[in-house]
């Protein structure tokens, strides 16, 4: 039954490679008519240095905001317009289109002060961006909801499933990799992020950023690695990524398999009349594999190491298998 069902879900969606796009929120995307004329509207009952503290516990020097505010000010403006055409479009809740905000704020200091010559200004220049965003998001929810009523009356989503363009960072899990990863999505035909859900075939993964505790677009998350054997066409195994869906509210669901490095065992053999020698290493690494090796389904002993049996003309499989499912599969000398 668990086979059907899964093979239905598939059935209505989508398998698609990564299409990135160079910017979390593409520079070419199509305004809404829906989207707020307003420009983004901060803390203006208290100063920037107040809230700083207030709502970052941290300082912001004042001198350096009176030399630098105007500056900042202007940088902000472009994206306070992509905010409103994000707080403009179906599926979209407010706090997602001001985290987006807030991330392309950030990213900017690293150009208007680069932390290799410029360090303390580029701290401040991230406390100010953090502080502005602290202000924006405490008017956020009144002004989706203005936006969310007029996309809904202009029609709100189409009938027809739309389409999403995808892409991970990093855009290949390493294998040992234990740091956070992030997957982006946009409309394919507006560029505007759409806020999806990712969820994993046979784990359940719980991310602390999003406000639902679940692993959400544009949000940094653990993915604790896991592969799933399968039978091969040789009577062995191979090892796959799990499926990742990407799932939102009137798209197409993306399925495919969790971006991450596939290693395999580069293996050789040497015998004498009384012992094996299979060896073993990373096909990436380099390094030695420790795993298991088989005559048939018998076990015989370790790779790297040499194994005491006898191998007669006539033989099933020598074969390798990792205890630890990192790697597929491989047979050392085919049976006879």
């Amino acid at each position: 039954m668990k086979k059907a069902a899964l093979l239905l879900v598939f059935s209505t969606s989508v398998f698609a490679q990564q299409q990135p796009h160079t910017e979390l929120f593409p520079s070419d995307y199509r305004p809404s008519p829906c989207a707020s004329k307003e420009p983004c509207a901060s803390f203006t009952d208290v100063s920037f240095e107040q809230a700083a503290e207030a709502f970052l516990l941290r300082e912001l020097d004042s001198k350096w905001n009176d030399m630098h505010s105007d500056q900042l000010e202007a940088t902000t403006k472009p994206y306070c317009v992509k905010r409103a055409t994000c707080n403009a479009s179906p599926g979209r809740v407010w706090w997602f289109c001001n985290d987006i905000f807030s991330q392309e704020l950030r990213a900017t200091c690293e150009t208007l002060f680069d932390p290799a010559t410029h360090q303390d200004d580029n701290t401040q220049c991230h406390t100010w961006m953090d502080t502005y965003s602290a202000g924006v998001d405490q008017h956020g929810s009144k002004e989706w909801a203005a936006a969310q009523k007029c996309a809904k009356e202009a029609g709100g989503q189409p009938a027809t499933p739309r389409q999403m363009d995808w892409w991970s960072d990093p855009t290949t899990i390493p294998a040992g990799y234990k740091g956070p990863i992030r997957i982006l999505a946009v409309d394919r035909e507006t560029h505007v992020p759409v806020q999806a859900e990712i969820s994993f075939e046979d784990q359940l993964i719980y991310a602390t950023d999003p406000p639902n505790g679940k692993p959400t677009t544009y949000y940094v998350f653990k993915w604790p690695r896991k592969l799933i054997r399968v039978p091969n066409a040789g009577g062995h195994t191979d090892l796959r990524p799990v499926t990742m869906s990407i799932t939102a509210p009137g798209y197409e669901t993306v399925n495919t398999p969790v971006p991450t490095e596939l290693p395999s065992m580069i293996t050789s053999m040497s015998r004498d009349a009384k012992t094996i020698t299979v060896k073993a290493t990373d096909s990436i690494t380099g390094k030695p594999v420790e795993a298991q090796v088989y005559l048939g389904d018998r076990t015989l002993g370790f790779t790297n190491q040499p194994i005491e049996v006898k191998i007669g003309k006539k033989h099933p499989d020598v074969w390798v298998r990792s205890p630890f499912d990192e790697y597929s599969d491989v047979v050392v000398l085919k049976g006879q």
